[in-house]
Order: C-alpha cells, then sequence, then structure tokens
C-alpha cells in the first residue's frame, strides 16, 4: 500500500514507521529535520512545512497515495489558541488536497482529552466535551475534516489516543521525569499521584494504528488505549521498583481517566 505520512519523525511516528515497513511510504518531515536517521528502503522523504502545502503537494501527487496516517501538531508542547488554530488549518487543507487527488482513506490522531471527562470508563460514541483549544481543534479538525471525506467519497478514521508512554518520550513526560528524579537520588515530585489514566505503550499504539490503516475501510472512531486505569503512584512504583530504589509520595484522592 502506498501511503502518505505525516508526524513521522515524532514519538509515536517513529515506531508507526517500522510497523509499516512492508508498505511503501511517503514521509514529509519538517525543512529543518535531519532525514539522515530516517533512511528506509520503503521510505521517500519530502521536506516542507505544514503552512507551505503548495510546496509538496506536487510530490504527494505524483506518489498518488492510496491512503494517508496524519500525526503532525506543530508547535508541541505550545496549546496555545493561536498554535491549535493553525493546526486546524493545515489538517483541513491536507484532507482538502488528498480527497482531491484521489486518495481512498484518511487516517488521524486525535486525543483522550477531547471527551473532557475525568472519570469513568469512555466509548467511542460518547459526547466530547472540549476544555482547552487543543481539544476543541481536535474536534473542529474531526468533523469538519469528516464533512469534507465525506462528499468526496474518502474513508475517515479519526483515532482518540490516551496516555502513550514509552522510549522516546519528551523528557518533561511523566514516566521519564520520575527516572530523572531516581537517577539524580530524589523522589519524584508528583502532585497527584492518586490520579488513574489509561497508560497505552507506544508499540501497542503503533500496532494498532498499522491494523487501522490496512484494515479498516469505514468511516469510525477507534479509541486506542489499554482498556485499565492505572494510578500515577502505582506508576511510579513500578520505576521504583525497577531501578531497585523506594520513594516516597504524598497521598490524594483518586481522580479516574
Amino acid at each position: 500500500m502506498r501511503i502518505f505520512i505525516t508526524g513521522g519523525t515524532g514519538f509515536i511516528g517513529r515506531y508507526v514507521l517500522d510497523r509499516l515497513n512492508d508498505h511503501e511510504i511517503l514521509l514529509l518531515i519538517h525543512e529543518n529535520e535531519n532525514p539522515s536517521d530516517l533512511q528506509k528502503d520503503n521510505v521517500k522523504i519530502i521536506q516542507g512545512n505544514l503552512s507551505d502545502i503548495d510546496s509538496w503537494k506536487e510530490s504527494v501527487t505524483e506518489f498518488q497515495p492510496e491512503s494517508c496516517l496524519h500525526m503532525a501538531w506543530e508547535g508541541i508542547p505550545d496549546f496555545s489558541p493561536e498554535m491549535c488554530m493553525k493546526n486546524l488549518q493545515y489538517g483541513l487543507d491536507i484532507i482538502s488536497m488528498l480527497a482531491e487527488i484521489g486518495c481512498r482513506k484518511f487516517v488521524s490522531t486525535g486525543s483522550c482529552w477531547e471527551y473532557g471527562k475525568d472519570q469513568g470508563q469512555l466509548k467511542e460514541d460518547d459526547a466530547v466535551k472540549p476544555k482547552n483549544a487543543f481539544s476543541a481543534a481536535k474536534n473542529c479538525l474531526h468533523w469538519i475534516g469528516r464533512e469534507i471525506a465525506d462528499e468526496k467519497g474518502m474513508t475517515f478514521i479519526w483515532t482518540r489516543l490516551f496516555y502513550v508512554y514509552g522510549p522516546g518520550q519528551r523528557p518533561e513526560s511523566l514516566i521519564p521525569s520520575i527516572i530523572e528524579s531516581i537517577s539524580n537520588g530524589k523522589d519524584p515530585d508528583i502532585k497527584t499521584p492518586g490520579n488513574k489514566n489509561d497508560f497505552v505503550y507506544v508499540g501497542d499504539v503503533a500496532d494498532a494504528l498499522g491494523k487501522i490503516i490496512e484494515k479498516a475501510d469505514k468511516s469510525e472512531v477507534y479509541n486506542i488505549g489499554s482498556g485499565k486505569s492505572t494510578s500515577v503512584k502505582e506508576i511510579a512504583e513500578i520505576v521504583a521498583e525497577h531501578y531497585k530504589t523506594k520513594i516516597e509520595m504524598k497521598d490524594a484522592g483518586d481522580v479516574d481517566f
């Protein structure tokens, strides 16, 4: 399958590239990124910015992708309204371009934050209630993008990722920050150890996205998580046990998510 991918240089994206090793990939990377460590026999790289689609549209058209996996979101961790509005427009422009050139399937990564729900089990047909600009922009990309795709007969699949962890995370993420504290002989600074989240391993997320790209043929929403909640305290204790040490944390009330 010919697949056009954005966001393939990110934490999750690199795992996805490995998962899709049997497919022909056209990978868009930022013009400032070094492509040397992404060289794969099945991957063709083009460089450009999401904001300048005209500079790389011709390359995508020539590639004639059968599917697209859109994971790029510029500016992270800048979740300001201004940055989110820009990313919303970038995503809509990509969807429109792909629909015009005959791409048959569009898959994008959203977030569990879209639900805006702090407790309980979350299902794909639950109502969404975004609490910030990022989740609101993701919702708009989902809703408007789906309408654009429907008009052109392109399958549109929206995924909502939960709390993804694994090697390659940003240093300020939960598990890397715990490891850093333990390595420095300090207790991790965790303000809400009782909070419970759905933590899912990045390799499992990549596999799920791969299966969706390969097999899903209807416009749907898919939650991608582990299906169980684990407290931040439990995560910290697992990490501490791995490093054969003990840590102290303040108790706090539980909040399920």
